[in-house]
């Protein structure tokens, strides 16, 4: 299923299962009702409820990109999956012109067509370029320690609004001159992924300073593969099993 745009925190998504009370006693295992399906609201607040000390993955606190405070934390709140509050500030590098001159023309990570990733067109998020601590394992949230890879997917939450993005670009790293930034920071994310949040999406005056939560999922399956032209619609169209696959986990 292809989700076009941003799915509503409030609006349940379509339930998969029969009422109990309904399903005859002699249903067979072909015919057994899939799992329910689970709203962005409910994984949203599970995701919360697992953000406990007891389940955070770095010991030193990580830099609000926006504010520049040192309080963002990384928790694992289901098996090889990452979660994290932050702000959005806009990352308009890539392949599409921008006025900021601040602008880069590449991505650390390309589309399946080796093509650097078009800011405006394709939802992506960012994460630090290396450990700054320069130790393994990191003190910081790093995600090569963590099975996570270019385009790798996430869930991304603000307000009543739900995306998926990929893993598309990284923070300045400690070999880096390019900025005053750092591979500690968390929270920047494309232009695209800041457009279908509803924040204002300019590179020099867009952004929003907390709210925005986000979900990343490990491993190899959830990679996503395709083209700028087609990356947003063949990330959202995991959002759904995304949200599915974490409520269960988390036994919502």
């Amino acid at each position: 299923m292809v989700v076009a745009a941003a799915l509503t925190l409030a609006a349940p998504l379509a339930l998969k299962s029969a009422d109990a009370a309904t399903m005859n006693t002699a249903t067979t295992a072909a015919e057994t009702p899939a799992a329910p399906t689970y709203t962005a609201a409910q994984v949203l607040a599970g995701v919360q409820k697992n953000s406990t000390t007891a389940n955070k993955v770095n010991s030193k606190a990580h830099i609000n990109t926006m504010t520049r405070a040192q309080n963002v934390n990384v928790y694992q709140v289901a098996t090889g999956v990452y979660a994290y509050g932050s702000s959005l500030a806009v990352d308009d590098d890539g392949s599409d012109p921008d006025p900021d001159p601040d602008h880069q023309g590449q991505t650390t990570f390309q589309d399946s067509n080796g093509q650097q990733l078009a800011a405006h067109h394709v939802p992506f998020y960012v994460l630090g370029d290396d450990c700054w601590d320069r130790k393994s394992p990191c003190p910081h949230f790093f995600y090569k320690d963590h099975n996570i890879k270019g385009r790798q997917f996430a869930l991304m939450f603000y307000k009543s609004k739900v995306i998926g993005a990929i893993f598309g670009d990284t923070q300045t790293g400690n070999d880096q001159t390019t900025s005053s930034n750092d591979s500690r920071e968390l929270g920047e994310a494309s232009v695209k992924a800041a457009s279908l949040l509803s924040i204002p999406s300019s590179g020099t005056t867009g952004g929003v300073d907390n709210g925005v939560t986000v979900v990343i999922f490990s491993g190899s399956s959830w990679v996503v593969n395709g083209t700028n032209a087609n990356l947003n619609t063949n990330t959202q169209a995991l959002v759904t099993k995304a949200l599915d696959s974490l409520g269960a986990s988390m036994g919502l």
